[in-house]
């Protein structure tokens, strides 16, 4: 993970599509897709270049049909639950 990664704030919402971090992916496993079901804002007090506050983002893996809570930063945006106004014009 690099320090843009790091210092990025994660704003994920109920309904986004997200995938797994290559860096906890099991060697010989694709990464899962799943729907973020929940969000514990500001979960992980954090005392590093990260940030003060990670939330923590329940998801609602797909495949294997499990929901796993994560620290935001191990997660990858896939598709936003919904588009901005300037989006749809």
């Amino acid at each position: 993970m690099d320090a843009d990664e790091h210092n990025q704030r994660f704003d994920y919402e109920i309904g986004d599509i997200v995938t797994e971090s290559e860096y906890i992916i099991p060697p010989g496993r694709k990464p899962w897709v799943g729907m973020v079901v929940g969000i514990d804002t500001d979960h992980y007090e954090l005392h590093s270049f990260i940030g003060t506050f990670e939330d923590l983002i329940m998801i609602h893996w797909l495949k294997p049909d499990i929901v796993e809570a994560l620290p935001a930063s191990v997660l990858r945006m896939v598709q936003k639950a919904t588009e901005k106004e300037e989006d749809k014009a």
